[in-house]
């Protein structure tokens, strides 16, 4: 990929450089009456962390007869034949086989809201997040090209890092999340990048890191992938991010109804927990179809639970209907999960067994399901119920806002705090808006994006702002939300604040400025006159040539028989052109039209 900024670009001090979808942490289990023989003859598709390199995890893959689809972060993907699967589990010193993850997309109820983060007021100001660039990294764009020059930006930069390469992933879960952060910002440059896997997504932030992207929204989330206390495979991919400044906003999850936690109870002692007494299970409705998704987790190490608890799933007819009964043994992670399609319409039931004689353990679990029906369960614990990576400690996690005035937290939306004490979510945001084809997208799936949206209005009035700064910038403008019971400390609802000390703004009147001018087919310079109201800020001058990109400007000065210069990017005391008055004549360099720097960068 090709960096497509002109010389001058080059020498300038550059601008520094989130239905929700869920990924729940399940074990792959082949059905008790699949025939094995069949099972043995397909190609299974594994995820390892390689504990002596990935060269080495490599070549024992294709010892067992793997093929490699993908390294990335000390991890290896690949297809190996079913039959050495448990060859390779048997290596614990060299590899270590990790569970692998099954999206779901959840959604809840829309709302509309673009004025009430302040978004409105910054644009009629001159900010349109020029400049910025912006990751949607999701699970797929189905729809995206025909989006584009409506509600997606003429051009976009598309990178898919599945395995068969498909941008669209059978889903528009990633194009109505991308449609908020235009509408948003409007002018900031898209990135569409989606994967499937968690290996996947180690190579989409390698990828992101190259890029030089600014900003990521995320309206993913995973369900126990490490002990909620912002560690874990997750984590620790999306901090390798963070950590280059990148801006990570995720959305926090929708699970605080569909989320339980407490300690094991047994006063019968039979095994069985007890969610009061005599309640021995804990479930809610779903409908034919649905993909029911249930994990139990418990405080134990990690990556050597000792304490060993089973997860069962029974039926609208108390049949049951699978169960997960994984030996922990002090190796495994302290995580049960299962995950089947209702067959029919009526209430399922998880009902969580001790398998081994150990003190109770603090559980907590998770019964979700796709298509999101917001159903609480029938015994529900808010706190505790975010996703990963929102639990990450570099990351903006978002929560939903609701009520009149988008100043309370939805009752589903999932927050903390995370296990290890961290108050979640940061910031509350607006759940949705309708899109051109009038298809609702909300939940906090829609809450993320309209926070990445924000963020990029503030990175191009403070382009020397890092992610850190930029979410530290957005919290001192954010407003307090109404009380929350249990929450600890003041939550926050998103909001960009006043424009005062931001720099100079587009004057009254600016919407209808324009230049006279030929502007060049390619990129090049122009000697154009502008035709507006005093006092035009040239910091804005890319909205007077439509898609192309302004790198510098120069005007002669006649009584100081000199040229005055405004380049974009360079600290304030370069410029001396700061403003145009009405008539005036200046040269413009310009970079080629959008359309085809974005797509050689794609």
């Amino acid at each position: 990929m090709s960096d497509v900024r002109s010389p001058t670009d080059r020498i300038l001090i550059a601008l520094a450089t989130g239905v929700l979808v869920v990924f729940a942490g399940l074990f792959a289990r082949a059905d008790s009456g699949r025939a094995q023989g069949a099972a043995r003859s397909l190609p299974e598709r594994i995820e390892v962390t390689a504990l002596r390199g990935v060269d080495d995890a490599a070549a024992l893959i294709r010892e067992h007869g793997g093929v490699i689809e993908l390294q990335s972060g000390g991890r290896v993907q690949a297809l190996v034949p079913g039959d050495r699967v448990d060859e390779l589990r048997a290596m614990p010193d060299r590899v270590r086989l990790e569970r692998p993850q099954t999206p779901v997309q959840l959604q809840a109820a829309p709302l509309t809201a673009l004025s009430r983060i302040g978004a409105d007021r910054w644009q009629v100001a001159g900010f349109t997040g020029h400049g910025v660039r912006i990751a949607i990294v999701d699970s797929g764009f189905r729809g995206q090209a025909a989006a584009l020059g409506s509600t997606l930006p003429r051009t976009v930069v598309t990178r898919s890092f599945r395995a068969d390469r498909n941008l669209e992933g059978g889903t528009s879960h990633g194009l109505r999340a991308a449609e908020i952060a235009h509408r948003v910002a409007p002018r900031a440059e898209l990135y569409l990048i989606n994967f499937a896997t968690v290996t996947e997504l180690s190579a989409a932030v390698d990828y992101l890191i190259e890029a030089q992207i600014d900003l990521v929204s995320f309206s993913l989330g995973f369900i126990h992938n490490g002990p909620g206390d912002g560690t874990g495979p997750v984590d620790e991919i999306v901090e390798r991010a963070t950590s280059a400044g990148i801006a990570w906003v995720a959305a926090s999850g929708n699970w605080a109804q569909q989320h339980w936690s407490g300690v094991f109870r047994d006063a019968n002692r039979d095994s069985v927990h007890e969610f009061l007494p005599g309640a021995r299970d804990n479930g809610h409705f779903f409908s034919t179809g649905d993909l029911i998704i249930a994990s139990l987790r418990w405080d134990d190490a990690w990556g050597a639970a000792c304490a060993d608890y089973d997860i069962e799933l029974f039926g609208p007819d108390g049949a049951l209907v699978r169960a997960s009964r994984d030996t922990q043994a002090c190796t495994g992670d302290p995580v049960e999960a299962l995950q089947v399609l209702a067959t029919k319409p009526g209430r399922y039931a998880t009902r969580i067994v001790q398998a081994g004689n150990v003190p109770p353990r603090m559980l907590d679990l998770m019964v979700v399901g796709s298509p999101d029906r917001g159903q609480p369960l029938d015994f529900w614990t808010p706190i505790g119920s975010l996703s990963q990576p929102a639990d990450g400690i570099g990351v903006l996690a978002v929560g939903a806002a609701t009520g009149e005035q988008l100043s309370a937290e939805a009752p589903y939306s999932s927050r903390g705090p995370t296990t290890d004490g961290r108050d979640k979510p940061n910031v509350l945001a607006p759940t949705g808006l309708l899109s051109a084809a009038t298809e609702a997208f909300a939940g906090t799936s829609a809450a993320a994006p309209h926070v990445a949206g924000a963020l990029a209005l503030l990175k191009e009035a403070f382009p020397g702002d890092g992610g850190a700064e930029l979410a530290a910038r957005l919290r001192g403008r954010s407003t307090p939300a109404e009380p929350s019971e249990g929450r600890r400390a003041e939550l926050l609802v998103v909001g960009l604040g006043s424009l005062a000390g931001v720099g100079p703004l587009l004057p009254a009147g600016a919407e209808e400025a324009y230049i006279v001018g030929q502007l060049p087919a390619t990129g090049g310079f122009a000697l154009v006159s502008y035709q507006g109201p005093d006092g035009y800020p040239m910091r804005f001058a890319h909205l007077l040539v439509g898609d192309r990109q302004v790198v510098a400007a120069f005007r002669y000065d006649a009584p100081a028989r000199r040229f005055r210069v405004y380049l974009v990017g360079a600290p304030a005391f370069v410029s001396d052109l700061v403003r145009l008055r009405n008539g005036e004549i200046v040269i413009l360099e310009l970079l080629e039209p959008a359309g085809s720097a974005a797509a050689r960068r794609g």
